[in-house]
Formats: C-alpha cells, structure tokens, sequence
C-alpha cells in the first residue's frame, strides 16, 4: 500500500511502483505494448524511461478492478492535461 501522496493506487497494486525502475527500458515498453497493444515500440520511442515507467505505473494502477479503492493519486509533477507534438 502506498503511502499518502505517493503516486499509484491507495490500495495494493498489481505491481508496486518501484517494479517499473528495476526494468530495463526494452522490459518496461514490451510491459506497456502487452497492456496497450495500441503503443508502438516508434511512438514509445520518444518519451524518457522516467516518462515511461509512469505510463506503466498508471496502466498496471488503472488496470485493476474499479470500486472505492480504485484511485489513481497523479505525480505532483505531472500535469493533469497535457498534448505532444508528434515529431517526424
């Protein structure tokens, strides 16, 4: 269980937060394509491993059954919307 403000579910996750910073890179994209197939290895590409590891944090988080210990605390350093520019 995460402590309060700690990013992640309150209650237990799937996996703990701390799983996606012991992958490799190549470990954590294979981890988000096998939960969104809709990602590409090209478009993961572009994003940071710290970036990366968040998506996979928040997939693994959102993944679980909905109900009252369903709750996903956002990183105080990430925004709540934000848009990419896609760069050819």
């Amino acid at each position: 269980m995460h402590g309060a403000g700690a990013p992640g579910r309150t209650s237990e996750p799937l996996e703990s937060s701390s799983t996606s910073s012991r992958l490799t890179r190549e470990q954590v994209v294979d981890r988000i394509i096998t939960i969104n197939p809709t990602a590409t290895t090209s478009f993961l590409s572009g994003f940071s491993e710290d970036s990366l590891g968040r998506y996979l944090d928040h997939l693994v988080a959102t993944s679980g059954p909905r109900g009252r210990h369903a709750r996903w605390l956002r990183p105080g350093d990430s925004p709540a919307i934000f848009a990419r520019d896609r760069q050819d």
